[in-house]
């Protein structure tokens, strides 16, 4: 899993959201190309371990998004994600919140159910955010790559 962000206000829109769709409206759609930094599994007393984390570890992964998607994409990351994940029932089920960040402004999931070990990428729901993203509710979708740790990643966001 992994993610990005998104703003709506003139400067700052070019700068660090990507492309979007019905900017003059009150929906966004931006397109962002996600690459892993970090992925950490931790038991339960915040020790690393190997592999999925037992039942009350964690699962931390930071990741820096690029405007754009795998084929197209800036050439620096404007935008940066931190998933934190704790497994509440054996053998992946975890409750999450995922934070992406771009400059003073925030988006934010929280009170996530995940299986972290399927496959499967439903639309994840985007609770509010900070900033000029406060007011904005959507969802972002993450696309994973091949055998990669990296995504594709679609945010759409809307204000109201």
């Amino acid at each position: 899993m992994a993610g990005c962000v998104a703003s709506s206000i003139g400067f700052a829109m070019a700068t660090f959201c990507g492309s979007s769709s019905g900017a003059a409206s009150s929906t966004l759609v931006l397109h962002y190309y996600q690459t892993q930094s970090l992925l950490k599994f931790l038991n339960a007393s915040n020790v690393v371990i190997q592999g999925y984390p037992p039942l009350g570890g964690h699962v931390i992964e930071d990741d820096v998004d690029y405007v754009g998607d795998k084929s197209h994409h800036a050439k620096t990351w404007t935008v940066s994600d931190h998933l934190f994940c704790t497994v509440v029932t054996a053998p992946a089920t975890a409750s999450c919140s995922y934070v992406f960040a771009a400059g003073d402004s925030i988006i934010y999931m929280d009170n996530l159910s995940e299986n972290l070990a399927s496959s499967a990428t439903p639309a994840i729901p985007i609770d509010g955010g900070t900033g000029k993203f406060a007011g904005y509710s959507g969802s972002a979708l993450i696309t994973g790559i091949g055998n990669t740790n990296d995504s594709n990643v679609v945010i759409t966001l809307h204000r109201g």
